[in-house]
C-alpha cells in the first residue's frame, strides 16, 4: 500500500474531526448557496494542461484558497443530510468533485487533499477501473487497491459517473449525433431504456460497494452534463440522492439535491476567480507585542479577521531575525516576499487609512514566496495587498499568538 495512505488511513479520524469542527464553528452568517468544484485529470506536465486538465500546482493552490479561507468541505452523505434539514450548511461549505477516475486523483490529488485539510469525491467510470494486477504500466485510470486505499483514508467518497455509457464507442468524445452518456437513443422506448441504462447504473454501483466497502453510493455525475428525464427515476430507485450536471452556478442543497451546477475549473478560471471573496472592510488598529515590544498597525477588520498592509508588517519586523523582504511582479501583478532577508522601506508605510468603510475583494493571484506560489487569503485596498499576520507567519517564518486578556497580538520574531 502507498505509504501516504498508509499515513492517511492513521490520520483520517482527525481530518473528520477537523472538519467537523470546521462546521461546528461556522460564522454566524449562514447562506443557502454551495459551490460544487468540478476537476478531472491532474498533471505535472505544463504542456499536458487542456480544458479537463490542470497542474498540479493550480490544484494545490485552489485548495490552499479553499483552506485559507475556511470553507468546508463535504461528502455527498453530508450534502444529502443537509437537503434532508439533518444538518445545518456551514457558513462557507464547498463540495469538491472529480469526474471518471483518473489515477492522479490518488498520485497528485491526495496529498494535497490531506496537506490542506480538504476531501473529494470522484465519480467512477467504473468499466474503466483496472484490476488491482493490472500491469499496463501506462495506464491513466486507477485500479481498485488505489480506489480502495483511497476511501480507507477517510478524504475520498465515489460515486457513478456510469459503468460504461460515457461514449465508449467513440473514445470517450462527444457524439457526432449529440446523442451523449445516458441520453436516450433514436427510437428507444422508455422501458428499453430503463432496463440498458438502469442495469448500468446498478452495475457500477455494485462494484464500487464491492471494492471499498462503501455502504452508500448516493451521488452520480451526468456524463458530459447531459440530462435525460428517463433518467431521474432510475437514480431515485438506485438509491442516489444527489446528481450535477456542467453547467456552472451556485448549488442550493436546501432546495432540492438533483442536477446541481458545477463550476468546471481550468488554469483559465480558477477557484479564486469563481469564489472570489467580497466583503466589507472598516479601517481600525491591531495592538502588536513584537518580541515584548508593543506597538500598534493600522488595519481592515474584514469579517471576524484584521488584515494589515504587507509593507506595514515588513517595516515592523524590518532587523528582527525573521524579517522579509518585499518586491513585486508588475507582469505576473504578485506580491514576492524574501524570508530573513532586510526589508527596505519605499516611503509608503504605515500610511493613514481613510475612515469610511468599502466593498473590497479577495486577491487572485498567489503570493511567491522563496520563489513558490502560494495562495494566501489577502484583499487588495487601494492598490495595496493586506493580509492577516497569523497568514504571513505561516510562509515567513515567526510566530503569532493571540492574547486574549490584553486584546494584543503577539509576535515572536
Amino acid at each position: 500500500m502507498n505509504q501516504f495512505f498508509q499515513r492517511s488511513i492513521a490520520a483520517a479520524a482527525a481530518v473528520l474531526a477537523l472538519t467537523a469542527g470546521l462546521a461546528a464553528g461556522a460564522a454566524e452568517t449562514q447562506s443557502s448557496s454551495m459551490p460544487i468544484l468540478m476537476y478531472h485529470d491532474l498533471t505535472q506536465d505544463p504542456n499536458k494542461i487542456s480544458s479537463m486538465t490542470i497542474t498540479d500546482e493550480r490544484f494545490r493552490l485552489d485548495m490552499e484558497f479553499l483552506e485559507s479561507f475556511g470553507y468546508t468541505p463535504l461528502f455527498p452523505s453530508e450534502v444529502e443530510e443537509i437537503g434532508e434539514g439533518k444538518r445545518s450548511l456551514p457558513a462557507r461549505p464547498v463540495m469538491i468533485t472529480f469526474d471518471d477516475g483518473y489515477l492522479s486523483n490518488y498520485t497528485i490529488a491526495a496529498p494535497i487533499l490531506q496537506q490542506t485539510g480538504m476531501k473529494a469525491t470522484v465519480a467512477l467510470i467504473a468499466s474503466h477501473i483496472k484490476d488491482a494486477d493490472d500491469t499496463d504500466t501506462s495506464r491513466h485510470s486507477l485500479n481498485w487497491d488505489e480506489v480502495k486505499s483511497m476511501y480507507d483514508s477517510g478524504l475520498f467518497r465515489f460515486g457513478s459517473h456510469t459503468y460504461d455509457l460515457h461514449n465508449p464507442k467513440y473514445g470517450g468524445a462527444n457524439a457526432p449525433d449529440g446523442i451523449n452518456g445516458i441520453m436516450r437513443e433514436k427510437g428507444e422506448s422508455q422501458s428499453q431504456y430503463t432496463e440498458r441504462v438502469g442495469n448500468d447504473l446498478a452495475q457500477s454501483i455494485s462494484l464500487i460497494k464491492q471494492h471499498t466497502g462503501q455502504t452508500t453510493v448516493n451521488y452520480f455525475s451526468y456524463p458530459y452534463g447531459a440530462y435525460d428525464r428517463w433518467m431521474q427515476p432510475i437514480l431515485e430507485k438506485n438509491g442516489i440522492k444527489i446528481s450535477t450536471l456542467t453547467n456552472a452556478g451556485m448549488a442550493r442543497p436546501t432546495y432540492g439535491l438533483y442536477n446541481l451546477p458545477r463550476y468546471g475549473i481550468r488554469m483559465d478560471r480558477t477557484v479564486p476567480m469563481v469564489l472570489r471573496q467580497r466583503a466589507t472592510a472598516a479601517p481600525t488598529t491591531v495592538t502588536v507585542s513584537l518580541n515584548g515590544k508593543k506597538t500598534t498597525l493600522q488595519a481592515y477588520s474584514i469579517g471576524d479577521e484584521n488584515y494589515v498592509r504587507v509593507r506595514d508588517a515588513a517595516l515592523l519586523l524590518s532587523g528582527c531575525e525573521w524579517d522579509y523582504a518585499v518586491g513585486w511582479s508588475e507582469e505576473k501583478q504578485q506580491v514576492t516576499l524574501s524570508p530573513r532577508e532586510q526589508y527596505t522601506p519605499i516611503g509608503t508605510e504605515n500610511k493613514v487609512l481613510s475612515p469610511q468603510k468599502r466593498t473590497v475583494q479577495s486577491v487572485t493571484e498567489p503570493t511567491i514566496v522563496e520563489g513558490q506560489s502560494h495562495m494566501i487569503a489577502a484583499f487588495c485596498i487601494d492598490n495595496y495587498n493586506y493580509y492577516r499576520l497569523r497568514s504571513l507567519a505561516s510562509v515567513c517564518g515567526f510566530d503569532v499568538d493571540w492574547d486574549e486578556a490584553n486584546q494584543t497580538v503577539k509576535i515572536v520574531a
